[in-house]
This record gives structure tokens, sequence and C-alpha cells, in this order.
């Protein structure tokens, strides 16, 4: 096995950062995949080595550590590997061991949580409590709120399912946020998340989205309204409730009385929520007018936005929402096409209303009505400098670049 860990360019390592989760992250298209190799750029580009191991990719790939990025390198090659009943999580861990045992600089391990707890405690248990590294977890949600946030099922039976099932979850996910002083610290991406977890948290820091500037493309003549067809683009997990899609259809049904307005999806949904989309676009008379595109890879999703006029996050106001924050929002930055949120989490710390984006506040059907109308009749005059602000703010607030030494003191200086 080659000594990767200490042989970094012929240069000594002195900082590495291994990065554990259960999710996929090799040829993943989520968010979350997304997430991670901003946070192993950040960390690599103040000269950190960082290893990230995936269990799903451990099972599924082949077993081959390769280097991704200068200084990130992944264990599980974009290969599909061979079945063996050996690759079970006592086999990824003590495989992974070997690879940090290997290692002579100062090292951490970093958790990219997901719904599986117990792995994830696992991890813990195994790292820090019988293997002696610092364990540090990010915490992007909060758990607990999402038991009962879905909307109660039809039939006595469905909601008795329903109840017993989320709160078993909530017992779950109570016991698993008293793990939080257990961790030698957490990173958190929100305000919310940083005022409910600092009392409990042996080392807290919050670090918000991250995107790569780099993607920044120069605004062109793309942006612009013909007055036929104004396109609008969500991306990301598809949950109706969550994200506010029935004030949005709601709102749009409206707009249609005077202008086309057509509305293009991106994410995973699930069947419920796909068949509740499917109704409500009856209902509201939108049909022919919501589109559905399927679940594509992260980096084809930042050209397809370009074909569009608006890009939005309509999420309402709700105990999920409030403790979030949608990792959309840096890619939509980004993209060069203007975006219109909801006043939800960190939102209003991002966004200012007519200067790098659009704000309103959420819950209102009306109040989007408003608010698109006023962005589609005045939007060839004002969409050029929205977008340019958008692209200021990603390079000023949001680049990955500009919390690299933040990481490094948060994870290797005892006096953050």
């Amino acid at each position: 096995m080659k000594d990767f860990v200490n042989n970094n360019s012929g240069s000594e390592v002195s900082k590495v950062v291994f990065i554990i989760t259960t999710s996929q992250f090799t040829g993943a298209k989520t968010a979350g995949a997304r997430r991670i190799l901003n946070i192993a750029r950040s960390l690599a580009f103040n000269n950190v080595v960082v290893y990230i191991f995936s269990y799903v990719d451990f099972v599924n790939l082949s077993e081959e550590l390769w280097e991704m990025h200068p200084r990130i390198y992944v264990y599980g090659k974009g290969l599909e590997g061979s079945p063996s009943n050996k690759k079970g999580l006592r086999y990824f861990l003590r495989v992974s061991l070997n690879f940090m045992s290997m290692s002579k600089a100062d090292s951490v391990v970093y958790l990219y949580p997901t719904t599986y707890i117990l792995r994830d405690f696992l991890y813990l248990f195994y790292f820090k409590f019988l293997k002696g590294y610092r364990f540090y977890c990010e915490i992007n949600e909060l758990r607990s709120s999402i038991a009962f946030s879905s909307a109660l099922p039809a039939g006595i039976y469905h909601k008795i399912i329903y109840i017993l099932k989320s709160a078993k979850d909530a017992a779950v996910y109570y016991v698993n946020e008293w793990q939080v002083p257990l961790y030698d610290g957490v990173t958190v991406i929100s305000t919310a998340l940083e005022r409910y977890f600092l009392p409990r948290a042996r080392k807290l820091t919050r670090i918000p989205i991250l995107c790569n500037e780099d993607e920044i493309e120069p605004v062109d003549s793309q942006q612009f309204f013909d007055g036929n067809v104004f396109r609008i683009c969500f991306a990301g997990y598809v949950k109706i409730d969550k994200e506010g899609f029935e004030i949005l259809l709601k709102s749009l049904s409206q707009i249609n009385q005077n202008y086309r307005v057509e509305l293009y999806i991106y994410g995973l949904m699930e069947d419920a929520d796909g068949s509740r989309l499917k109704d409500l676009t009856v209902y509201y008379g939108l049909t022919g007018r919501i589109i559905y595109l399927g679940n594509i890879d992260p980096d084809q999703l930042l050209n397809e936005f370009n074909k569009y006029h608006l890009l939005i996050l309509p999420r309402t106001l709700n105990k999920r929402t409030r403790y979030g924050l949608s990792t959309k929002l840096s890619e939509y930055l980004v993209s060069g096409t203007p975006v219109l949120v909801t006043d939800v989490s960190d939102n209003a710390l991002i966004i200012k209303d007519n200067y790098n984006g659009f704000i309103i506040p959420p819950g209102s059907p009306e109040v989007m009505t408003r608010k698109l109308t006023e962005i589609i009749e005045s939007y060839n005059s004002t969409v050029h400098n929205v977008v340019e602000n958008a692209h200021l703010t990603v390079r000023e607030q949001l680049d990955y670049r500009r919390f690299s030494q933040q990481y490094i003191d948060f994870f290797f200086s005892n006096n953050v």
C-alpha cells in the first residue's frame, strides 16, 4: 500500500483531515457530496491533506486511493468493484484505520453525518474512544425537526403508522443531539444551529454554504426576457411541504393570467411528493407549465441554470427551514441567473433584495405573486446588476478559500 499520507509531492505533511461519511461521494448527484468536496478544497487550499472515506463508495467501488484534486484523496475509484463478503462496516473501519495509522502528521477525523445515525455513532466510538483520534462533526440541519414534518396521510391506519414512525424517529434524533458533547467540536451551517448547539458543544464554529468562485462565468446576453415565456427553475431535494411548492404553484396560477410562466424542477423526488405535485399542478390549472426533469449531475446543473430567467427557493417558515440552510443557494449565486428566496434561516444575511437577488417573507402567495410580477416587468433593466452583485457576494463571502484558515484553526488550534 503506497504511503499517500506522508508522500505528497515530495513534501512533508504536517496536517491531515480524514473526512468520513456513510453517504455516497464519488459520482453522487447530491448537495452533500458537493459540500464535502468544497470542505476538502477549503482545507487543501492551505496545504492540509484531506482523505475522503465513504462507506457506500467503499462497498460499491474498487478498492483504490486516488488523488481527486491536489492534496485531496478519495478511497474508492469510480470503477465498480467486485462483490466481497468482507466489505462490511467492520472491514471499512479497519481499512480506514490502516490509512490513518500511516500518518505521522497532526490528524483529525471529521464526520459528515447522514441519517444512518447508528453508523455515525460507531464512527465516533471507534475512532475517538477506541483509537484516540480527535473527532469533529458537521451539523447542517436539526434532525429532530424532521420528525412530524410531513403532512398527515389520509386514512386512520396510515395516520397511526405515520405517528408511530415519527415518534420513534423523534426519539432517535433527540438522543443523537445529546451526542454532540462527545465530539471534540462541531461546525454548523446557520446561526440558528449555532445558538441551539452552543450550550452543549465543547467547541463550535459556524461556516455557511461554500462555493467555488472559479465556476463564475461572465454575465452575457443570455440574461434577457423577450416577453414570451418566463422560465423559472428550482433545483434540490423536492419536498412539497418543506420547499413551499403549494404556495409557489398558487402564485404561478395567478401570474399566468397575465404572463406565460413555466417552472422547471430538478432533483430527487419521492413518489408521494411526485403524486402530490401532479395533483397540485392540475388543481391550479398549470398542466404543461410544470416540468420535472429528474436528478442530474451537479456539474451539468450549473450549465442548465443558464436556460432560465430566475432560480427560486420558495421555502416556508417551519422548524426545519428555520435551522437549516439550503446548500443550493451558493450554486444559484454562482450561476449567472438571478435568485428569489424567502426570508428563512440565514437567507437575509446573504441576499439583499434588488441588490444581489430577491427576497420576500415566507408563506404568502400574494406576496410572491407581487414580487414575481415586479421581477418580470423590470427584468431586462435590473438583471445585469443583480447578477454582478451576486458574483461579488460569492467572491467576498462564500468562496471556499475564505474559510480555509477558519477550518484549520478550529481543527488544529486549542485556543479556538
